[in-house]
């Protein structure tokens, strides 16, 4: 570092520099020294010739009014009138006269392959009674059918519609499959009295038929073979057997 550079550092950080201007006993001669010179000013920019652009702000315009919009807006067209069909109205239940009306209780029992299905004395009871369920009894036991809970059909379905024989033979038979096809069981054995296998199943008992898609047979009702036991029970086993209904 030179002597000029170094006196200018030591101005810049606050120290005084000096330099003896004659000569001490013993030291070296030192040179009388010039300030340092400053530095240069920078060159001005030549001025621009170009005259200073104006700006122009443009004021800007309200927005439309909810008015002019509408005013400018054409009237959408009219919608052509609707091709889709309506909804076809629910058709009411068809009126039942009461001379044609079914009332009757089925309890549903499944001993292996076979359902029995017996008619209750009293279609409004909660089931059978104490001697039609004891014969009940002994027929599963015939069957070898496993304790279970009997399942029951109701006709009507409901007390507020009553049903016909058509209906009922239709509710019946849709009853009898959903058995088969939740339980299993490939043909059903109905213990009915002959007026209420004519009117719902349309054949006369002590003969096979199809019941959809499951083999059938009709005997007498329970209430029959308690009451005329030689008789009836006689005539619905050998019906049984015949037919391949026996246990």
């Amino acid at each position: 570092m030179n002597e000029p550079q170094r006196q200018s550092y030591l101005k810049a950080l606050g120290l005084t520099p000096w330099v003896a201007r004659v000569a001490l006993p013993g030291a070296a001669p030192s040179s009388e020294l010039a300030p340092p010179e400053p530095p240069p000013a920078p060159e001005a920019a030549p001025a621009s010739t170009e005259a200073p652009r104006v700006v122009e702000t443009k004021t800007p315009e309200p927005p439309p009014s909810l008015s002019d919009e509408l005013e400018r807006t054409p009237p959408p067209a009219p919608r052509p009138p609707s091709t889709e069909p309506a909804a076809p109205a629910r058709a009411a239940p068809r009126p039942v006269a009461a001379d044609q009306t079914v009332v009757f209780t089925l309890e549903a029992h499944l001993a292996g392959e076979t359902w029995l299905l017996f008619q209750q004395s009293d279609a409004k009871a909660p089931g059978l009674g104490r001697h039609d369920g004891a014969l009940a009894a002994s027929l599963l036991a015939v069957f070898a059918a496993a304790p279970s809970r009997p399942r029951r059909f109701y006709c009507p379905l409901t007390d507020d519609q009553p049903m016909d024989r058509d209906a009922a033979s239709q509710a019946l038979t849709a009853f009898v499959a959903g058995l088969a096809r939740l339980d299993g069981g490939q043909r059903a054995l109905f213990c009915l009295d002959e007026t209420l296998a004519k009117q719902v199943l349309g054949t006369e008992r002590y003969q096979g038929f199809k019941l959809g898609e499951m083999g059938a047979l009709v005997v007498s009702s329970l209430d029959e073979m308690l009451s005329e036991p030689a008789r009836h029970k006689k005539r619905s086993w050998q019906a049984m057997v015949e037919s391949g209904f026996h246990g």
